[in-house]
C-alpha cells in the first residue's frame, strides 16, 4: 500500500514526498505490530526470502534486487509524467514479477503471496484510475 502515497507523491512531482514514501516503507518493518497468527506457508516462504538474502550474491542476483529500484523508478517516472498506461504497466509488472519469483524460487510457499500481491494490485490500479480521472 505505500505505493498509493509514492505515486501520489509523483504526481504532485514531490521529490519530498516520494524520499518519505521510501524511508517509510524501509522502515515499516519496525513500526507496524507482528501478527498474532500467521501462516505456515507465510512463515515458510519469509523463511526462504531471509535464506535467499543471506546467500552468495551473484551477478543475477544483484541484477534481479536491482529491478526493485528500477520499478520504482519507472512507476515515479510515469506517475510524474502522468502517463497512466505506463503506470498501470509497472504496476502489473511489479506484482507479476514478484509473483513469478516467489513461485519459482520458492515453490509452494511462493503462493502464499499470490492474493495479497492481486489484491494490493488491483487496489493501486483503482487508485490510479480515481486518481487520473480526478486530474481531468
Amino acid at each position: 500500500m505505500f505505493l498509493i502515497p509514492f505515486c501520489y507523491a509523483a504526481l504532485k512531482k514531490s521529490l519530498s514526498g516520494i524520499s518519505i514514501t521510501v524511508f517509510a516503507l524501509f522502515t515499516s518493518m519496525a513500526w507496524f505490530n507482528q501478527p498474532a497468527d500467521v501462516s505456515p506457508m507465510v512463515k515458510e516462504f519469509l523463511a526462504f526470502e531471509m535464506e535467499w538474502l543471506k546467500s552468495e550474491w551473484t551477478a543475477g542476483k544483484i541484477l534481479l534486487t536491482l529491478s526493485v529500484p528500477f520499478t520504482f523508478f519507472c512507476l515515479a517516472v510515469a506517475c510524474w509524467k502522468r502517463n497512466l498506461w505506463f503506470g498501470v504497466g509497472t504496476l502489473i509488472m511489479m506484482a507479476t514479477g514478484k509473483i513469478v519469483w516467489s513461485i519459482s524460487e520458492a515453490g509452494e510457499s511462493g503462493k502464499s503471496i499470490i492474493i495479497p500481491a492481486v489484491i494490493g494490485l488491483a487496489v493501486c490500479i483503482v487508485f490510479a484510475l480515481m486518481g487520473f480521472r480526478k486530474m481531468k
